[in-house]
């Protein structure tokens, strides 16, 4: 009776409930049985078995080519010149003839101050020269005649000649007063209005020299043996996107920002329509060394593989066409490819798409890739 302490029969309506069930799933398992039935399953349909069905994949065939390693710096676009008009006598701004964003000649009016009061001082100075002239002309008669003496020739001749200063004082204050262009330009700024009173040295009017533009970029230090004065350069600026304007390098700074390690480089580009501005932002594309022979292939191709980089590559052909990894030692980036010093031969078929769903030895159908665009020479 101990070894029955602690059991309680089921009732008699549970265990027969239990029993059916029993009976119930064993009848199901033998019908699956007598049928032909299986569980569901992962496992490829019927036919040729996953390791041996061919993946798709795109592939080029790499050759040597000559490459040209580019050097691509962010810059951005300045005036080759800038001036600051300033008034140079004091009066009030009768006119301002030019608005900001406007071209203009050399030699063009952009302003004027009080010039109706220095009219009237070159009118005055000008009627006493011209009296002071007509005085020293009737002196010099007289004095042939001996009608007079050599000192009032003399001082005839001085009031003539002091008279003369005056005019042309006063013609050179008129003139200032006329705020002119020195050089052809655009108007970046005016900084006065009509009806202001401006004192000499006081900003009026701001020109830049828009064409040509310089481009300033900062080489950095490991760069500065592969740029040199007289160099041709490509420049794309970010508000033309895919437009490629060449220039000519200037200028190289004489020596490097001991804080950044660059150094400044100053390239010149024409921009006779004026479209480009000063501010824009830009890059400059410079030759930095050519690579004969190079294996080129596109950066897509490339697997990271813990602490190396590889490629797949098509062996044979036809149904025994499949991938074998090669790991690969990588140069030079030119534009959307890469220069592979070792790993490849000349003639392997890289795979460039696909080549995730690949392995060693896996069967593949091989497709060409799209040529890429033409970045080396």
């Amino acid at each position: 009776m101990s070894m029955l302490r602690g059991f309680h029969p089921l009732p008699p309506s549970t265990a027969v409930r239990r029993s059916c069930l029993w009976l119930a799933a064993g009848a199901a398992l033998l019908l699956a049985a007598g049928c032909g039935g299986e569980a569901p399953s992962d496992g490829p349909a019927p036919g040729q078995p996953a390791e041996e069905r061919a993946v798709t994949v795109e592939t080029v065939v790499v050759q040597p080519e000559t490459a040209v390693e580019i050097l691509d710096l962010p810059a951005d676009l300045g005036a080759d010149r800038r001036a600051v008009l300033a008034a140079e006598v004091p009066g009030t701004v009768e006119s301002l003839k030019v608005e900001e964003g406007e071209r203009v000649a050399a030699g063009r009016l952009l302003a004027t101050v009080d010039t109706r009061a220095l009219e009237q001082a070159v009118a005055e100075a000008r009627a006493v020269f011209d009296r002071a002239s007509d005085e020293h002309r009737r002196a010099e008669a007289l004095f042939e005649k001996r009608s007079v003496t050599r000192s009032d020739l003399v001082a005839a001749q001085s009031e003539r000649d002091v008279a003369k200063a005056r005019l042309a004082s006063a013609e050179l204050n008129f003139d200032k007063s006329r705020l002119e262009a020195p050089w052809t330009g655009m108007v970046s700024a005016t900084r006065v209005e009509v009806g202001d009173y401006v004192v000499p040295g006081q900003a009026m009017v701001e020109l830049v020299d828009v064409d040509p533009l310089k481009v300033r970029a900062p080489v950095p230090a490991a760069d500065v043996p592969f740029v040199a004065v007289g160099e041709p350069v490509t420049i794309r600026v970010s508000s033309f996107p895919g437009e490629e304007l060449t220039g000519t390098v200037v200028r190289l700074a004489a020596e490097l920002d001991t804080a950044a390690r660059t150094l400044d480089l100053e390239a010149e580009i024409a921009n006779p329509d004026g479209r480009l501005r000063p501010g824009m932002l830009a890059r400059i594309q410079i030759p930095r060394r050519t690579i004969e022979g190079s294996l080129l292939v596109p950066i897509q191709a490339l697997i990271d593989l813990e602490d190396r980089q590889v490629v797949y590559v098509v062996e044979g052909g036809g149904d025994a066409a499949h991938a074998e990894r090669r790991t690969v030692q990588l140069g030079a980036t030119i534009g959307e490819r890469i220069v592979v010093e070792q790993g490849l031969a000349p003639g392997d078929r890289v795979i460039v798409r696909g080549q995730s769903r690949v392995a060693p030895g896996q069967k593949v159908a091989e497709a060409a890739a799209a040529a890429p665009d033409g970045d080396a020479r």
